[in-house]
């Protein structure tokens, strides 16, 4: 061997060090300088298919089309098997007005490589001039699942990074759900590919998220995180969802993993804090407050917490002595009062939760939110008179501060006192005023509807309306049963009963749900159901008389059907 190339090598060896030259130039300077590089190296070497490449890229964005579809002509002549060349040809082709082409060359480059986004971008360009961008995607999506067994998750993300950007600069852009639905296979075909980024799960879970699919999200979150188990923000995200879901201890354990990788992170020791106190685990809460009040010594509203930490432990002295100084201090608010009546409330300690509720209203005689917790606390003693005088007095207080803040809980607990109360006339009024300024809420929506179904009246309005709070809130057990109770009130217990069913899974067989459950069984002629499930519901409602008549009704009723039915003697 003499160590030198062959005059072929040589030539080769040439242009690779001529392109590495025209790359390291300042591309922000001539572009000519360039262009003159990159032509040397194609002339040394036709089948350099890179530089032709960026010749006929350079070319267009100078905006000279036809000298660029002359370049990537011949390019693609010396280079037929060239995906590369193929796709920006096919861009070219588009920008000189010939879509058929462009569309043939797209196609081509394409299924010969499904990592060519330029040619994903012609086709979907075209599509959705023709007004018709989903079925663009749909066969690029043809294209990649027909391609290479092999095709890697980045070739999907391409195809739905270009779809969102068409999409969302398209005149007749189409709406968000639209796109949702679009991306949703996207992803999936992205995550499908072995093994997934977290990128691809994430951007899939915040799909399923966006769509109303928590649970789907959660599982699809859940997989990124064993991916990158130190990752905080997926952890958080795993923890919203759970606590959206209604599964408190994993939501709980993820605030607290998270809390040990980051404990500086805004909010999260507050949340931490909020998240102990409810779940009863009163020391953890204590040792997270004293570390807070630590930092902010002068919070009232922490002493308060601390309190309630220290009295849920049962070390009564310390709590009692973080009640008097909060209240004590000059910036202590009714907020600190409240928190301490609803920790009461929550344990049924009425007189205690009456006493700081009424020194709250000493000190804060124009708090409407004192007086909504007095007619809760009232509801709870069942004086319903008091309590509606209570609300009463907290809607003249938000009118009196100059405006109309009444939020939603005051429609709703209205709404249930004067039930209680047996004075049904306002409640319809009511929760249509609370509808008008809260239209999207499911809660109002669904107060409304059951409302309409317990009095056989609008039973099509309440239906129409029990279905959007359904889409609304999907995961919520009471508007499931307020939709199967609607449809039963119209007598399709056939579809009341699915509705039913779920419902009385959701919430764990309350005996109210499992009431209509078992009138929905009896109405269709399944009464051994029926019974069962009004004798399930009068375990945890003993002596209720409604389903002890019912099943007494519904044993008498099969008596006398097997008497009917013996034969002679």
């Amino acid at each position: 061997m003499t160590g030198q190339l062959s005059p072929a090598a040589e030539t080769i060896s040439h242009a690779n060090a001529l392109y590495a030259q025209a790359l390291g130039t300042n591309l922000e300077g001539d572009p000519q300088e360039i262009l003159a590089r990159l032509r040397e190296v194609v002339a040394l070497d036709p089948h350099f298919s890179t530089a032709q490449v960026k010749i006929g890229d350079l070319l267009l964005r100078l905006g000279q089309v036809e000298p660029a579809l002359e370049q990537l002509q011949a390019a693609a002549a010396a280079n037929p098997d060239s995906a590369a060349i193929e796709a920006i040809l096919s861009y070219a082709q588009r920008l000189h007005g010939d879509n058929s082409e462009a569309l043939r060359l797209s196609q081509d480059a394409l299924a010969k490589d499904v990592n060519q986004t330029v040619a994903m971008r012609v086709m979907l360009e075209i599509a959705s001039d023709q007004n018709d961008l989903s079925g663009g995607v749909i066969h690029v999506e043809d294209i990649l699942k027909n391609g290479s067994s092999n095709v890697s998750g980045s070739a999907w993300l391409a195809l739905a990074k270009l779809y969102i950007e068409i999409a969302r600069s398209d005149f007749q852009s189409p709406s968000g759900n639209t796109i949702l639905k679009t991306l949703l296979p996207i992803y999936q075909q992205a995550a499908s590919q072995r093994p997934p980024s977290v990128e691809t799960l994430t951007l899939l879970s915040d799909t399923y998220r966006d769509l109303g699919q928590k649970r789907e999200a959660l599982n699809v979150l859940q997989q990124a995180g064993a991916l990158e188990p130190s990752n905080v923000d997926i952890i958080l995200r795993c923890a919203d969802l759970e606590t959206e879901l209604e599964q408190k201890i994993a939501a709980l354990k993820d605030y607290e993993q998270a809390y040990a990788l980051n404990p500086s992170l805004t909010g999260l020791r507050e949340t931490l804090i909020r998240l102990y106190l409810d779940n009863e685990r009163f020391d953890d809460a204590a040792s997270l407050l004293q570390q807070a009040l630590a930092d902010m010594p002068h919070d009232p509203g922490l002493e308060i917490d601390l309190g309630i930490a220290y009295e849920g432990a049962h070390q009564h002295e310390k709590a009692e002595a973080c009640f008097q100084h909060a209240f004590a201090s000059s910036a202590c608010n009714a907020e600190a009062y409240l928190k301490l009546a609803v920790f009461h409330l929550a344990r049924k300690e009425l007189t205690q939760a009456g006493e700081i509720l009424t020194a709250a209203q000493t000190r804060f005689p124009k708090s409407p939110k004192v007086q909504f917790y007095e007619a809760i606390t009232y509801r709870y003693e069942k004086n319903y008179s008091t309590a509606l005088a209570c609300l009463s007095q907290m809607r003249a207080l938000t009118l009196d501060e100059g405006g109309d803040a009444l939020d939603i809980n005051y429609y709703l607990e209205s709404a249930l006192v004067m039930n209680l109360a047996k004075q049904p006339d306002q409640i319809e009024p009511t929760l249509r005023e609370g509808l008008s300024k809260y239209p999207a809420n499911p809660d109002l929506m669904n107060e409304l509807a059951y409302f309409w179904a317990d009095r056989n009246d609008h039973l099509s309005e309440a239906l129409t309306l029990s279905k959007r709070a359904l889409a609304q809130d999907p995961d919520s057990g009471a508007i499931q049963d307020t939709c199967g109770w609607v449809y039963y009130k119209m007598g399709q217990a056939k579809d009341a009963l699915p509705y039913l069913q779920r419902a009385a899974l959701m919430t764990d067989n309350d005996p109210v749900v499992l009431q209509h459950v078992g009138d929905a069984y009896l109405k269709l002629g399944r009464r051994r159901e029926a019974i069962a499930a009004w004798r399930l519901a009068l375990e945890k409602d003993h002596g209720n008389p409604d389903l002890t008549n019912r099943i007494d009704a519904a044993l008498a009723q099969a008596k006398n059907a097997h008497t009917r039915s013996a034969p002679n003697q």
